[in-house]
């Protein structure tokens, strides 16, 4: 077993690696306890290593061990506190943001085109401060308004903007997306809407020389795609397909891809990477396993590999495909005494030593994990049937790649995506083969660009090729339970199905009682944490206000029930129930909420009353202003209300709320302009009101015990 474990070597470097990466993100403050940690113990290390003889005892490999892990996790933690930036002086975090009057960066991607305009990642390298221009450092994403001044900017220009910069905010609401943090893993903290006026070019090609020469390689050959194939919704694919452009892609195709559990097919990854590799494979078969072509088969692969990704922009998907498939046909070429599970964490190990953060990116992951499971469980479940017929045998193979693939990214995909495809298996039998299609098929649109007439024949018939994948996609849909939705499941939950999956697989694999017994106790754990989960949302009671721009959104939860009331324009917005208000309904266990099949409430739990609409709600009185009140209402005795929420500028000081109520509180929620709500503001602070402005604090959060 031993001697078995020791062919793992880079998992297990791996294995330490990664909590040293995620302790130097969120325990940076024990920089230089781990500093001391890392010299003192690599010293020691190299000490033990000097002194040990050709045979040493079972206690000093074990210390020596148990070094070189803390020193390896060690290593994790410096890595990434110093790639962090932020803790520079220098950095933009570091700096008063309100005393920048301009800043000098450097366009770091390629553009990101939207309606309203013109997305960058910029590097900054100066600031303009009162007291004069200071060097700084940070990334930032730049929004430049759409004219045809910015269209010409690109990636490599040096560029002066006035104005001041825009931290990113935390969430809004309860259980909403993280941007900020999302954006803080790849190093950048500020964003910054431009108009045209506030901006001017210094300088061009200050950006790296082979990235520049990628990006134009890559929008050279979009324009050659987008002569040969007319219909929009085929050259949407054919790009993201091949040559990762997505920007195209509309709502409804990624959501029927995705919903088809097919969304890996769009984002060129590793499975277009492994097309590459496998049709270099079949042209050079004879050179891959004779004694000196395998050199020419290593040399010819990797360079294609690498071409290809450079045709595709060097995006950082294509670069971890292809790095991780150069370590496999390197460890192939030089025929090591080694594994694919060690060669692939030793591509992960090198990936995470150059940039740590990538571990938190879902690519990275649902790469990783996807390779690893098709390794592992492909090969046991397409054992488990055998077909007479070739084609039978080869729908089995692709299943069998489907179910594993499946089984490992599940969990990721609950966790981060709520839902579970149930016709996968089905999908990958035509996304796989149209992928393989679709991508030789571009290639070679590409290759006889030059020749215009073949060009044109061969997109005429990739465009009804990409048709009839897109008509077998979209008719998966139509399939009576074809998506689970609706699934939340705690990171700790996730970890503990992973628990189970790798007890499972290591049954599988050793056929040990002890995994079996290892496996109940995840599965026990799992589901007491589920039912802990449940029962907490059972007992809660919660009003929250969401904090939704120009929309009123107010929810009373009681355990799994729920009164939801909603603007007319937001009912109507999918994308803005699906970001703002959805997270929160997953987390409750409302399953009567859906952002596609939303419904307001038909029995409404306010009455109304001479436009103010009053509940009554576990013992608390909740009244709304949605509309203005008509002046002449005169009361002997003041409504008594425990919450006030004041909605569509429908006052504009306390003088017009106080005649009618007297609020114990008043919240002032995001559908009231901004003058409405400083003059509200101004007003409740000098009555000394009790307040809560939404569009400044974000949603408003009461829970009743």
């Amino acid at each position: 077993m031993l001697q078995t474990w020791n062919r793992y070597a880079f998992i297990r470097f791996v294995l330490f690696l990664i909590p040293g990466i995620i302790s130097g993100v969120f325990a940076a403050e024990y920089f230089p306890l781990i500093c001391w940690l890392f010299c003192t113990l690599s010293i020691a290390y190299l000490i033990f290593q000097f002194f040990r003889g050709a045979r040493f005892s079972i206690p000093h490999s074990v210390v020596s061990g148990i070094i070189a892990f803390i020193v390896c996790f060690s290593f994790g933690f410096l890595n990434t506190y110093w790639q962090a930036e932020k803790h520079q002086n220098r950095h933009l975090l570091n700096i008063d943001s309100e005393e920048i009057l301009a800043f000098r960066s450097t366009l770091i991607s390629a553009v990101k085109p939207t309606d309203k305009t013109y997305g960058f990642k910029a590097d900054v390298s100066q600031i303009k401060l009162p007291s004069g221009w200071k060097k700084a450092e940070g990334k930032l994403l730049l929004y430049l308004e759409k004219d045809t001044t910015t269209s010409i900017f690109q990636y490599g220009d040096e560029v002066l903007i006035r104005g001041k910069l825009t931290e990113l905010t935390e969430p809004r609401n309860p259980e909403e997306f993280n941007y900020k943090r999302f954006s803080g893993f790849n190093r950048v903290y500020h964003q910054q809407y431009v108009l045209q006026e506030n901006i001017c070019l210094i300088d061009r090609n200050r950006g790296n020389i082979i990235v520049a020469a990628s990006i134009k390689t890559r929008k050279f050959l979009e324009k050659q795609v987008e002569k040969y194939i007319q219909d929009a919704r085929s050259l949407a694919i054919a790009k993201a397909l091949t040559l990762g452009i997505k920007e195209e892609l509309d709502n409804d195709l990624r959501n029927a891809y995705a919903a088809a559990g097919a969304m890996h097919v769009l984002a060129v990854s590793g499975l277009h990477v492994g097309i590459i590799f496998i049709i270099v494979s079949i042209v050079l078969k004879k050179w891959r396993y004779h004694k000196k072509g395998r050199f020419f088969f290593a040399l010819i692969s990797l360079l294609t590999l690498w071409f290809y990704a450079f045709i595709t922009g060097l995006s950082p998907s294509v670069l971890r495909a292809a790095t991780m498939f150069s370590f496999i046909i390197l460890a192939q070429t030089a025929r090591r005494r080694t594994n694919i599970y060690n060669t692939l964490a030793a591509s992960a190990f090198v990936l995470l030593c150059y940039n740590p953060y990538l571990i938190f990116s879902v690519g990275f992951q649902l790469s990783y994990l996807a390779v690893a499971g098709i390794v592992f469980f492909q090969p046991k479940i397409y054992h488990l049937l055998q077909f007479k017929y070739t084609l039978a045998d080869k729908v089995w193979q692709i299943t069998c790649v489907s179910i594993a693939a499946q089984l490992v990214t599940a969990p990721l995909g609950l966790l981060y995506f709520h839902q579970f495809p149930t016709y996968f298996f089905l999908s990958n039998l035509v996304v796989i083969p149209g992928a393989v299609v679709i991508l030789n098929g571009t290639l070679l649109v590409l290759l006889f660009s030059f020749i215009p007439i073949v060009a044109s024949a061969l997109g005429f018939l990739l465009d009804y090729i990409i048709r009839f994948v897109n008509l077998l996609v979209f008719g998966l849909d139509i399939f009576p339970g074809s998506i689970i939705d609706g699934v939340y499941i705690t990171t700790i939950e996730a970890w503990l199905i992973y628990f189970l999956i790798a007890c499972l697989a290591l049954l599988i694999a050793e056929k040990r009682y002890f995994y079996m017994k290892a496996a109940f106790l995840c599965t026990l754990l799992l589901s007491t944490s589920m039912i802990s989960r449940q029962w907490t949302n059972f007992k809660e009671k919660s009003f929250i206000v969401y904090d939704v721009k120009r929309n009123s959104a107010l929810s009373l939860r009681v355990g799994f029930n729920q009164f939801l009331s909603v603007s007319d324009s937001l009912s109507k917005d999918p994308d803005k129930l699906r970001f703002h208000i959805y997270p929160s309904q997953l987390k409750a266990g409302i399953a009567s909420f859906h952002p596609d099949r939303f419904q307001p409430d038909t029995l409404p739990l306010f009455k109304k009353w001479n436009n103010i609409e009053l509940a009554i709600w576990q013992g608390k009185t909740i009244a709304c202003l949605k509309e203005q009140s008509p002046s002449e209402i005169t009361l002997k005795e003041k409504v008594q209300v425990d919450q006030l929420l004041v909605s569509n500028s429908s006052v504009s000081n306390f003088d017009e709320i106080k005649r009618i109520v007297h609020p114990k509180k008043i919240i002032v929620d995001a559908s009231n302009s901004y003058f409405t709500i400083q003059n509200l503001k101004a007003s409740f602070e000098e009555e000394n009101i009790d307040f809560y402005i939404v569009d400044e604090k974000g949603a408003f959060e009461l829970n009743i015990n």
